[in-house]
């Protein structure tokens, strides 16, 4: 009986060891490739976590400067800022937008996305962390002849309880994803290590909150352009979840899931429809990157895909546009095409915006 337990208990060992090495993608390795000539972006420097295109506007949203895992405010050297970027001009510089009746310690931005209000005010919904790590959804409105950003509503809620990214779905509603439980790294070590998450996906109507997901890993969050399916990045799963997005009965129905093999992070759609997202190829990597990105030497290996859904959602036809080790773009976190997919900006956790050109095509 006891040969037998102990059988048991090394399968289960050599399971489980096998599981985390996979997580961690110790056996992948990134190779350089450009779709065209790429170059930096003025002005962004302490991050570019996340952007929103406002296609109406030709201009992109940058936020900047996000904390991650603290609890001590005095060990967060971040400050938090916004950038708005012109992509109708190649000035290849960001001009950074004032925030509007907001303490800056209270300030420090993750994911984003808008809403153009009937005036065709461009409202901004941004996932805010405080110092010393504590959540809310932030209500922007940008003042395009003032340039800054007006307060409108700061929204905090039981169920935002390690949000990363959200989107919205109507003036005052929107999704937020929960990419963990915990506000250790302790704590979020263990979850990725056992699997057992304790994030989220949930919806807020404006005046309530519930869970769509519970018990997951939830990433970047994005809505095709009808409003009718949402993708949802499993980064550590490395999948991307096709859900229906039911707005009447505010519930979900999962149509599939597409492995990707590599950890997508946030999401862009493009005037075409198609799905693109930044993805970080080698946890290992980006786990070292995060635990110390103000060490210069650390990289975290970038690659940007681009998804072309069949018509059932059931299968994609994925297109890798960029991939860099790291040198160049670390800890790539959204990729946003633009100019009718001849142009692209790609955000990173920690670090500066790249502007590229696509002079290559993507069809096949």
């Amino acid at each position: 009986m006891l040969k037998i337990i102990l059988v048991a208990f090394l399968a289960f060992l050599v399971q489980y060891s096998f599981k985390v090495l996979l997580t961690l993608d110790v056996h992948k390795r990134t190779y350089n490739h450009r779709p065209g000539p790429c170059r930096k972006i003025e002005g962004v420097v302490n991050g570019s976590e996340d952007i929103t295109i406002s296609y109406e506007k030709n201009l992109a949203f940058i936020t900047s400067g996000i904390v991650f895992l603290h609890s001590d405010s005095s060990k967060t050297e971040n400050n938090g800022e916004m950038f708005v970027y012109d992509l109708s001009q190649r000035s290849y510089k960001a001009e950074r937008i004032p925030v509007k009746n907001l303490e800056d310690s209270e300030f420090l931005p993750h994911g984003i996305s808008h809403w153009v209000l009937k005036d065709e005010t461009v409202r901004l919904f941004v996932v805010v962390h405080s110092k010393d790590f504590k959540h809310s959804i932030v209500i922007l409105d940008y003042d395009e002849k003032k340039r800054v950003l007006n307060h409108v509503r700061t929204i905090k809620d039981d169920k935002f309880v390690r949000p990363n990214d959200v989107l919205a779905t109507g003036e005052n509603s929107f999704f937020v994803s929960n990419d963990g439980g915990y506000h250790s790294n302790l704590g979020n070590i263990l979850e990725i290590a056992t699997g057992f998450h304790k994030g989220s996906l949930v919806h807020y109507d404006g005046k309530n909150s519930h869970y769509l997901l519970e018990n997951t890993a939830t990433n970047g969050i994005i809505l095709s352009n009808d409003k009718k399916t949402l993708y949802v990045s499993f980064i550590y799963e490395e999948t991307i979840g096709v859900f229906d997005w039911n707005v009447a009965k505010q519930e979900i129905r999962e149509v599939s899931k597409i492995e990707t093999l590599t950890a997508c992070d946030n999401f862009h759609v493009d005037e075409d429809d198609n799905l693109w997202s930044a993805c970080h190829p080698v946890l290992k990597d980006v786990a070292k990157h995060l635990g110390n990105h103000k060490n210069k030497d650390l990289h975290s290996p970038t690659q940007v895909l681009r998804f072309k859904f069949s018509a059932d959602r059931k299968s994609a036809e994925i297109v890798e546009v960029f991939s860099d080790e790291g040198r160049f773009t670390s800890a790539g976190a959204v990729a946003t095409s633009f100019d009718n997919g001849k142009q692209m900006l790609i955000g990173t956790v920690f670090r500066d915006v790249t502007h590229c050109d696509i002079n290559i095509s993507l069809d096949f």
